[in-house]
């Protein structure tokens, strides 16, 4: 991805015209980009004074709900599926833009006193599991992973789906369930509550990539383009990596 200086960021801004303060940038993200966005808003305002509204879910049905007539701006999506699936549907401007990359790690409350190194030792002696639902990314590359790792079937029985991303770290925080799949982004975010038990390797799912683009029947489509170009900045980065996530 390429990166765009604050200086150069505020002169494209200025050039497309995104700066005026009555155009209100409408971004639908996925759950686990909740906090990265929601201070990523935070800062596009200070710098253009143009507002910025969120709307979080599991990036499917965010995908869906764009398609039946949902009013949004930006879509940012956990997966390459969903923002192929508006591409297809002819909703989006332009291409999508890789924006950051995430892992995922096996994790239990830190006063757990949960011990497991691999999946192998999690098949051995399975406990209840929180993990996203089938069709949300994180639940898919889970299961990937699973699958590849030979326990899908054996583990099965143990799984406990959740609606989106922040459900699963939720249910794990609660510690209504003592096992989480989660993105090592939201790990890291939570090293005070939760403990890593071990991050699962790349290679046994897609790689987690995620795309953000501005859609056809954007309100703003000026302010749209200028929030696309705000996450290539160095700010955007900083804050991306602040949290947790793999950069481009």
């Amino acid at each position: 991805m390429r990166t765009i200086s604050l200086i150069l960021l505020l002169g494209l801004l200025s050039a497309c015209g995104s700066s005026a303060r009555d155009e209100t940038v409408r971004v639908a993200a996925a759950a686990s980009m909740t906090e990265v966005v929601t201070a990523l808003g935070g800062q596009y305002t200070k710098v253009t004074g143009s507002a910025v509204e969120t709307d979080f879910g599991a990036s499917g049905t965010l995908a869906r709900q764009i398609k039946d007539g949902a009013p949004a701006d930006v879509y940012i999506s956990a997966s390459r599926q969903w923002v192929d699936y508006l591409k297809e549907n002819n909703l989006l401007e332009g291409e999508p833009l890789v924006i950051a990359r995430n892992r995922i790690a096996c994790v239990a409350r830190t006063d757990s006193g949960l011990e497991y190194k691999d999946f192998a030792a999690l098949a051995a002696s399975p406990q209840k599991i929180a993990v996203a639902d089938e069709g949300v990314p994180l639940g898919d590359y889970t299961r990937q992973a699973l699958g590849k790792a030979g326990v899908l079937e054996g583990l099965k029985p143990s799984l406990v789906g959740q609606a989106d991303a922040r459900a699963v770290l939720k249910a794990v925080k609660s510690g209504n369930l003592p096992l989480a799949f989660i993105y090592t982004s939201d790990a890291y975010m939570e090293s005070e509550e939760l403990q890593v038990l071990f991050v699962v390797a790349a290679e046994l799912h897609e790689p987690i990539e995620y795309f953000a683009a501005q859609l056809k029947n954007a309100k703003y489509p000026k302010a749209a383009r200028g929030f696309l170009l705000y996450l290539q900045s160095e700010k955007a980065i900083d804050e991306f990596s602040k949290q947790g996530f793999v950069v481009p």
